[in-house]
């Protein structure tokens, strides 16, 4: 059995299985010293076979996915994998890398967002939405536009003392529904579905470049109507990123983490800019939107409209 080492989300991993969209992670044979112990272990073995309904603690996550096999995260150190028989490994690695990943994050008491990163600048760009706001399509476009992705649907941030918030660079890959493949000209006949939903597929993004972690520029919630920028300040700054942002709130309840979820998120959007993006639904009128957002980034134009955002109306 095989073992790959990766330094994935500022944890050093151990795997005994291959994972091809963590290859720019991976540390080559060799260049590991001998006291390079992993942080979190991802085995193949008897995990909880389980039943219809999983079982949820603070420091342990245990599910059964039928026809692919059960997986078991325990305290933020190990994902456990038993395959079904016959079960390809493409079968078993979006559960790995999603589920088996953010469980085990949530347990070691990291940040993870739900969101879409770009690079600009130097900077991390983040894009919220709630499930079809079309966070990754608007990251599609911007990589069209030469902007570099960093991170899609699970992103890691570290809330350093010092410093400003940092995301952590992940898998290179865009998830995108078909229709939205369609508006950019592109067919998911060649490329791997997503297990969880039908009628989405893994979009693979080359070039990402650095594989460091970047500092957070500012959050964008993504909303739809005429293009338009507005800051976003206090409750409703925070109360609007809980409900985008958020990766599986139900999760983070059954794990008994949710005051301690709420206050990281604070922390975050006490510290970095947060605006409301709005961009027309019809992707005939994304460019304008592009536009504004661009020149935003640029200074060319102020890019925000009159008016600020302090409460939901």
């Amino acid at each position: 059995m095989g073992q790959w080492r990766y330094f994935y989300g500022g944890l050093k991993v151990l795997s005994e299985l291959r994972l091809p969209e963590w290859e720019p992670f991976q540390v080559p044979e060799g260049t590991a010293d001998a006291g390079w112990a992993p942080e979190l272990r991802i085995r193949l073995g008897d995990a909880h076979a389980g039943g219809s309904e999983p079982i949820i603690t603070p420091n342990e996550y245990s599910f059964r996915v039928p026809g692919v096999g059960g997986f078991q995260i325990r305290e933020g150190r190990e994902i456990l994998v038993a395959p079904e028989p016959d079960v390809r490994r493409r079968q078993l690695r979006p559960w790995i890398l999603g589920s088996g990943w953010g469980a085990a994050c949530y347990q070691r008491g990291l940040l993870i967002v739900h969101a879409s990163a770009v690079a600009v600048e130097g900077s991390a760009m983040l894009f919220c939405a709630r499930s079809g706001g079309g966070k990754s399509t608007l990251a599609a476009q911007l990589g069209a536009s030469g902007f570099s992705l960093i991170s899609d649907d699970l992103c890691r941030i570290d809330l350093r003392p010092q410093g400003p918030p940092m995301v952590f660079p992940a898998a290179p890959r865009l998830k995108l529904w078909n229709d939205a493949l369609g508006k950019l000209g592109l067919s998911g006949e060649s490329m791997e579905p997503d297990h969880l939903r039908d009628g989405k597929f893994h979009l693979p993004r080359a070039g990402q470049g650095s594989t460091e972690a970047l500092p957070v520029g500012g959050i964008y919630l993504l909303e739809w109507g005429e293009p338009a920028i507005r800051p976003i300040f206090g409750l409703a700054a925070f109360r609007r990123f809980l409900a985008a942002g958020t990766w599986r709130p139900r999760l983070v309840e059954s794990m008994g983490r949710t005051s301690g979820y709420a206050q990281q998120c604070m922390d975050l959007v006490q510290r970095v800019p947060v605006r409301e993006f709005c961009r027309a639904r019809d992707l005939v009128g994304a460019p304008e939107a592009l536009a504004r957002l661009t020149q935003h980034w640029s200074g060319e134009v102020p890019g925000e409209v009159p008016g600020e955002v302090y409460d939901e109306p």
